[in-house]
């Protein structure tokens, strides 16, 4: 157990509120630590180091990816819910764009943007075709003092 008071007693609010199942699940809902930590009524920073331990990481990280889903529910019905003035729709639009960026960072696999798999590199592809039929000389089959026409 930890040597100093006040991260014991905050070790054992959190045990008193159901630990790992109260904590984790509050993240899988979408909640922030420090609003956890808030709601306990102790600081962000004994709370992460808490959640962070070896033993607990797989746990958080569980929990943030069902979190990814969490966010995504709020951003729709922040959108669903949005009024029709202008400001209105412009914070709405900010507030949900968030929380899908949010989601996207907490769950890849499942909210994250999927962009093209494959790359073409136009350039390279239109020299080769012209090496191909001979119009391109080769900078290094050139003789010294470059190309003499």
């Amino acid at each position: 157990m930890a040597a100093k008071p006040i991260t014991r007693a905050a070790h054992a609010t959190i045990r008193k509120a159901g630990g790992e199942a109260y904590v984790f699940g509050q993240v899988a809902e979408g909640r922030t630590l420090k609003a956890i930590a808030e709601d306990l009524g102790i600081s962000r920073q004994i709370l992460s180091t808490w959640c962070n331990r070896p033993q607990r990481r797989d746990a958080l990280t569980r929990a943030r990816q069902e979190a990814a889903g969490a966010l995504m529910d709020e951003a729709l019905a922040i959108t669903d819910n949005a009024e029709e003035d202008a400001t209105a729709l412009q914070k709405v639009k900010q507030q949900a764009d968030l929380r899908k960026w949010l989601a996207g960072r907490l769950s890849p696999q499942q909210w994250g943007d999927t962009g093209p798999g494959v790359q073409v590199n136009i350039g390279q592809l239109h020299l080769d075709a012209l090496r191909q039929v001979g119009r391109v000389v080769d900078v290094k089959s050139e003789p010294e003092g470059g190309r003499e026409d």
